[in-house]
């Protein structure tokens, strides 16, 4: 019931009386044992409240207001409930007796006894303290105190994030027993002195004292998730991370690994965000047995290593500008010790600028091999690649110009240097046609200059110094006619592809080193593509029509075909291309790829080159995926009959398989393995674990490896991480 109009003695104290006696009692509460209140702000003073009980009673005498009987107080989205609450002006306390409770509008709520606080709220005391939090998170105490207005303190405390069991008395899954527990609102501590963690009721870990930070502090220097594991090289390991906050905008991790066979790693990360970008460098060394080539022993003790480091930065409008910088002592240390499993690393620094359709690019690049064959003296330095793409407003009937532009140097220490500077003028015309076909009409001209000191072809430093040019004119001409239709509630979309190239056969190219495009293979990616090379010191040459059909249909109720297929002819054969490629010849072999979606349950893609004269596949490449989401499995198998890269061919079969299974909402298991069909032997197997529960996470995987590396051989780890919710370490509930 509401309560009817105070009598005049209580009607003079009745602003200051019914203000203190709800705020004291919310705000007291939150602050002392919640660690999330805050002082009420002037606007949360200035809101209405409302009081409800069933007699209201002022003691003139005493001074002392109470209100008795099903007490509801309500101000601001806060509700206070309790059998009584007084306020004595005489003694400047505050008392709720009975069943209290407080609602807070986040839907934390606080349970008490007895509550007694004064009225700046500096002092207070709760007996049989509960609480329960809105990610059902509980925390219960015998005794609750507050002292100096900022020190909140729990005396045998007990708290845990997990659900309650659903006989109600068994203890949950974890939780933390305390003598003593203090909460301070300055430094937004929470310290447990004499605490253990117990699992299931029994005591597993017991520490004199520790101490976090508070729900509110968003960043904190301390300890991260340790992860523990093992593995064939290094025995059974352990990581411990902790994390430094060194200013708002910067902060460094120093992540030690500790292992039984192989010593300590020393490892950290260093992270900086500033208005005009970030950057992030990570690092480890550890001094152990030195890194020996497969069959050798090693010799002896070294200082092993590696750096990652990368930065991205906006330092103007329209320019951007970075770097990456990867590095390892030798090969197999990023793969030992889990910082990697590169086979090349690659270093960048660059320099970009974008304004509308206009590129400008100036970039540095250094690589480092990390295969049992790879001569790090013959991986080239490129320094400087620039590049520069303009393009022209629309001139007469559509038209623009383009200029294209590329400089770079490659210097070795041990081999050829090249230098090239290439320049591309076209004009380019696309309209549309009457029956609402595409076409594109383009002319360029192309002039190359070279610049070497070595041989050519072998890439020894032992040659000749010599200057190289050509001059390439090129006529290009597209056309695609996509074609739209309906068949009962199937929508399809068929697009007939042409694309015809001409220019001049330039042949074999001896005399001109071939830096970029040493790796060729001929597939539905670049079938209407002007240049089938990947880079520009070779060139596709002749004449060449390229035709194909492009097709997509898909149902109403979610069924979906698409994918291309084509096939391209030459009038004269192309020598610049690797023998067995499938376009040496006239006519080329047929390339496509279809991705069939029935449903849900089934995603399939398949991608394929077919002999034109044979008729058997060159390339196979199927990807399978299938299953509920319960259930999923995922297949992909590979097989090539030579793998025409202009190095030397090989067959090439491999199986990969997984599978995930989600035995509950809250428990997935996955497994993975590769196969190497030709040698019929495994090349890796991998498994892994997620368990999430309401207070904590499990990660758990297992790694197998069948190839030899270096002095790493088949190699075996295992890693597990667990995550204990709201304790600093833990994970976010929300």
């Amino acid at each position: 019931m509401r309560t009817p109009a105070p009598p005049p003695a209580l009607r003079r104290h009745r602003g200051r009386t019914v203000y203190r006696l709800f705020l004291s009692a919310a705000a007291a509460v939150v602050s002392l044992f919640a660690a999330q209140a805050a002082e009420p702000s002037g606007r949360e003073a200035e809101e209405p409240f409302v009081l409800t009980a069933r007699e209201l009673i002022w003691d003139p005498g005493a001074r002392v207001a109470t209100a008795r009987g099903e007490v509801e107080i309500s101000r601001g989205g806060r509700l206070l409930l309790a059998d009584e609450v007084s306020w004595s002006e005489a003694e400047g306390k505050l008392r709720a007796r009975g069943n209290v409770v407080l609602l807070e509008p986040t839907g934390d709520a606080f349970f008490g006894e007895f509550l007694e606080v004064t009225g700046d709220l500096a002092t207070g005391v709760v007996e049989r303290f509960r609480v329960l939090l809105r990610g059902g998170a509980r925390i219960a105490a015998a005794r609750g105190t507050r002292q100096d207005g900022t020190v909140s303190v729990l005396e045998d405390a007990v708290y845990s994030p997990c659900p309650l069991c659903a006989d109600g008395k068994s203890p949950p899954l974890w939780q933390i027993r305390a003598s003593r527990v203090s909460h301070d609102r300055r430094t937004r501590d929470v310290t447990y002195e004499n605490a253990r963690l117990e699992v299931g009721g029994v005591p597993i870990f017991w520490v004199p004292w520790f101490r976090h930070p508070d729900p509110t502090v968003e960043r904190r220097s301390g300890f991260l998730i340790p992860s523990v594991g093992s593995s064939s090289s290094l025995g059974l390991t352990l990581e411990v991370p902790y994390h430094w906050v060194l200013g708002p905008d910067r902060d460094f991790t120093f992540a030690p690994i500790f292992t039984t066979r192989e010593g300590v790693v020393l490892s950290g990360e260093y992270r900086e965000l500033r208005e005009v970008g970030e950057s992030r460098i990570a690092a480890s060394f550890t001094y152990t047995d030195a890194y020996a080539r497969a069959g050798r022993e090693p010799e002896g003790k070294a200082l092993r290593g590696h750096i990652d480091a990368r930065g991205r930065y906006r330092p103007f409008a329209d320019w951007a500008a970075g770097f990456d910088l990867s590095l390892s002592s030798d090969n197999t240390y990023r793969k030992r010790y889990g910082f990697g499993s590169e086979d090349v690393l690659e270093n960048r620094v660059f320099l970009e600028k974008i304004v509308g359709r206009d590129r400008l690019a100036l970039e540095a690049w250094a690589f480092q091999g990390l295969r049992e064959d790879d001569e790090q003296g013959k991986i080239p330095i490129v320094f400087p690649l620039a590049e520069a793409r303009l393009v022209s407003s629309p001139l007469v009937f559509g038209s623009y110009l383009t200029l294209d532009t590329n400089l770079v140097a490659l210097t070795r220490t041990d081999g050829l240097d090249t230098r090239r500077l290439s320049t591309t003028l076209g004009v380019e015309f696309p309209w549309l046609g009457p029956i609402g076909d595409l076409r594109r009409l383009r002319f360029d001209i192309r002039g190359d200059l070279y610049y070497y000191n070595g041989d050519p072809e072998t890439f020894a430093a032992d040659g000749s110094t010599e200057f190289e040019s050509r001059f390439l004119p090129r006529l290009l001409a597209d056309w695609s006619w996509p074609l739209i239709g309906k068949t009962g509630s199937w929508t399809h979309v068929l697009e007939p592809v042409l694309a015809l190239k001409a220019m001049p056969d330039v042949g074999r190219e001896r005399r001109i080193p071939n830096e970029d495009s040493r790796v060729f293979e001929f597939d539905e990616t670049n079938l209407f593509a002007p240049s089938r090379f990947p880079g520009l010191d070779r060139v596709d040459g002749g004449t060449r029509l390229a035709y194909g059909l492009r097709f997509d249909s898909r149902s109403a109720g979610g069924i979906e075909l698409s994918g291309v297929v084509g096939q391209s002819f030459q009038v004269h054969r192309n020598e610049t291309v690797p023998a067995d490629s499938g376009v040496d010849k006239n006519l080329s072999d047929y390339v496509g790829r279809i991705d069939f979606r029935p449903s849900d349950l089934l995603d399939l893609s398949y991608r394929f080159r077919l002999d034109r004269e044979e008729l058997v596949l060159r390339r196979s490449d199927l990807f399978l995926s299938f299953g509920p989401k319960q259930l999923r499995f995922d297949l992909g198998w590979l097989r090539l009959s030579d793998e025409p890269t202009g190095l030397a061919p090989r067959l090439r079969e491999e199986l990969r398989a997984g599978v995930r299974l989600q035995l509950f909402d809250n428990l997935a298991l996955a497994a993975r393995t590769r196969r190497d069909l030709n040698e019929d032997r495994p090349v890796s197997n991998m498994f892994g674990l997620l368990y999430t529960h309401p207070c904590f996470v499990l990660v758990a995987g297992l790694e197998q490896r069948f190839t030899r590396i270096g002095d790493l051989d088949r190699e075996t780890s295992f890693k597990i991480r667990l995550a204990l919710a709201d304790l600093g370490w833990g994970t976010d509930r929300e």
